[in-house]
């Protein structure tokens, strides 16, 4: 019932209704908090993912640099999210042609690029005590 295609698409049209209407409610992103982030609620300090509703309510409403400033992952998961909801199959197969050792370098790249990102964030928010 619910497969990759499904949910790529199901995340795009919530994105632009949710991005259309905070537009038109010139309701600016960093006003906006769907969800209470838990991580930061019992440790205090922000998450890897924090910044990322923003950043893509900034796509949608083509504010580019604050996108990139909330979180820069946000251009790679909404290119996914377009990528999979509208040629799933060309995804799919660029995927399953790379080989495993590459797949994984991709994986784990990707992990220490936002783990980077996550600090450099926490630095900078608390100052020269990190």
């Amino acid at each position: 019932m619910f497969n990759h295609t499904f949910l790529a698409r199901l995340f795009l049209i919530g994105l632009g209704t949710i991005g259309l209407y905070t537009a038109a409610s010139e309701i600016l992103p960093e006003d906006i908090s769907l969800l209470p982030c838990i991580f930061y609620a019992l440790t205090d300090l922000i998450c890897p993912g924090c910044g990322m509703t923003r950043a893509c309510i900034a796509l949608v409403q083509g504010q580019f640099y604050a996108a990139w400033h909330y979180h820069p992952f946000s251009f790679l998961i909404v290119g996914l999210a377009i990528a999979a909801a509208f040629f799933p199959m060309r995804l799919r197969n660029t995927w399953h042609r790379r080989s495993l050792a590459t797949q994984n370098l991709i994986v784990i790249g990707g992990i220490i690029l936002c783990l980077s990102i996550w600090l450099i964030k926490i630095k900078s928010t608390l100052g020269t005590e990190f």
